[in-house]
């Protein structure tokens, strides 16, 4: 008898190992990546222009005159949820599990925005494998690189906005066009009936009359200016807005990336118990083995349910990107990751240094600049409205016809010259709004300026806590919890634990692997948003 349980010890310890784990249900499913949800690619804070109706999308430029009060797009800075990096217990599990007995339906991605939020569930394993991220998908697949330059090329909200640069150039050319001169004919002293002796009067007079406005105060240069400011924020607008179109496709390819891991998981884990449950149906030790059956055939469902789950959310992930690159529906399904998720390159600069690239760099502050410039080109042209045009007046030919006396017709020319006297308007409002304009737009930049500062400081702070956290796990939690589970498969083998201390230790076990895949993507998805505060690219 000893020697047939000894002979049989590594087989129940397998067994045992898988047989206790039991996966979250879908309905208690817990989000593994907890991504800040992403704003849309262009917000407004109302309605927005009329479609067709001329106005920019992109809203006025920075530095322009306008009658109503415009108000920024809503904008947490730094109140970003996190995922933490530590493992979650079951306490958190029950909780979820109370929430779903009350009816609360768990939250499922949305396939319209630019990122979705991954729902994944630790599922069992029989050791922690730290493989899975360094898989780099199909060698044929989608790479980040490949991602964004069909995104620039493809995107159907750039491909719309980017009609907003020929328009300011059409703004330029109306700006720079001069003002038609008057053309116009008279008669004068048309008498009722006829002059003669008895009735004098006249004679009637023909006239061609030519006007040309004078610009002398230099109104249209001043108006091309303007014209050119505004058009150079807008490029810079236009920059920004691709900046942060980037930053939504970055964040749709890590969590199809993080979606696809998660799927590799599920089948690792679907195809060790399926293989289990052959091998106990195989063994036939009564009555153990047909209770053991039983129990690793319900944790097998749990499991199946939790692939289907984990291929749910990357089908949505594979939905979210596609929408970006404007890819058709027959293709969605196609779409593979191709590319790591470890962080394989140089650490970026200090923090200091980050901060100046961004303020150098930042397109959202190239254009408060340029349009702090388009401010000061408002006063000029606001000085130069205060003077109205010139009008020479020029008359080449004037005909008096002396027909009714008999005596030839009289021609002869005149000028003269119409000018405004500004007693009264000077402009001096619209010229005391455009310096208090200037005042303002210097104020925004500041702040602007203030604001990317902590942003890039913030996403520094996170990409360094998401490296530390990364490297803890790697070289202290996965280590410990490899060995407790060994040690406790092997103490359960002995006899020396009961089922429930072995359940608990290889449902941690089974978590601290998912947090490890967790910790990945946070630091990987910290690399990208880095790149996108600075404005520049530093890290792949």
């Amino acid at each position: 008898m000893r020697r047939t349980m000894r002979t049989n010890l590594p087989f129940i310890a397998s067994i045992a190992a898988v047989g206790f784990l039991w996966p979250c249900p879908p309905s208690v499913a817990q989000n593994a990546f907890d991504a800040p949800r992403s704003p849309r690619v262009i917000e407004f804070p109302n309605l927005g222009p009329v479609p067709g109706g001329g106005g920019s999308p992109l809203g006025p430029p920075p530095g322009g005159l306008g009658t109503e009060m415009e108000t920024a797009a809503p904008n947490v800075i730094g109140g970003r949820r996190r995922t933490s990096i530590l493992p979650r217990g079951v306490a958190g599990r029950e909780r979820m599990a109370a929430a779903a007995d009350r009816g609360e339906p768990p939250r499922r991605p949305s396939p319209a925005g630019a990122a979705t939020q991954v729902e994944t569930a630790a599922v069992p394993t029989t050791a922690i494998d730290t493989s899975l991220a360094d898989d780099e998908g199909s060698p044929d697949g989608l790479t980040l690189d490949d991602a964004i330059e069909r995104m620039m090329a493809a995107n159907l909200d750039i491909r719309a906005i980017r009609h907003e640069l020929p328009q300011a150039d059409a703004d330029i050319l109306t700006a720079g066009l001069r003002t038609n001169p008057l053309v116009y004919v008279d008669s004068q002293f048309i008498p009722y009936g006829t002059f003669n002796d008895r009735r004098p009067g006249g004679p009637t007079q023909y006239d061609l009359n030519i006007t040309l406005p004078l610009d002398v105060s230099q109104k249209r240069k001043a108006r091309v200016v303007v014209a050119r400011m505004a058009r150079s924020a807008v490029e810079s607008q236009f920059q920004d807005l691709v900046r942060r179109q980037i930053d939504a496709v970055s964040r749709a390819f890590v969590n199809l990336q993080a979606a696809r891991l998660e799927v590799l998981a599920a089948g690792d884990a679907l195809a060790r118990c399926e293989r289990l449950v052959a091998e106990t149906r195989a063994a036939q030790v009564p009555p153990a083995g047909e209770e053991r059956v039983e129990r690793l055939s319900l944790t097998l469902e749990r499991i199946r349910l939790a692939a289907i789950d984990a291929t749910e959310a990357f089908e949505d992930a594979q939905e979210s990107i596609a929408v970006l690159l404007n890819e058709p529906a027959d293709r969605v399904a196609g779409i593979q990751p191709r590319g790591t998720l470890k962080d394989t390159a140089a650490p970026p600069p200090p923090a200091d240094e980050l901060v100046r690239l961004a303020l150098e760099c930042r397109p959202d502050l190239v254009a408060i600049r340029r349009g702090v410039g388009r401010a000061q080109a408002e006063v000029d042209l606001q000085k130069a409205n205060a003077y109205d045009d010139v009008y020479l007046f020029y008359d080449p030919i004037t005909v008096q016809d002396f027909g009714p006396y008999n005596r030839s017709d009289a021609s002869s020319w005149a000028v003269g010259l119409t000018v405004s006297v500004p007693l009264f308007n000077r402009n001096q409002g619209n010229v005391a709004r455009a310096r208090t304009n200037v005042c303002q737009t210097r104020n925004e930049l500041s702040a602007a300026e203030r604001r990317v500062e902590s942003e890039v400081r913030l996403a520094e702070r996170e990409y360094r806590t998401s490296l530390r956290g990364l490297e803890r796990i790697e070289n202290g939690l996965l280590p410990l919890a490899a060995a407790s589970l060994r040690r406790n498969v092997e103490a359960f083998a002995r006899g020396a634990i009961d089922a429930e201390s072995l359940e608990n230790a290889s449902e941690e076990a089974a978590t601290v692997a998912q947090s490890h895949r967790e910790a990945v993507v946070r630091h990987r998805r910290s690399m990208l948003e880095l790149n996108t505060a600075v404005g520049v690219r530093l890290l792949p």
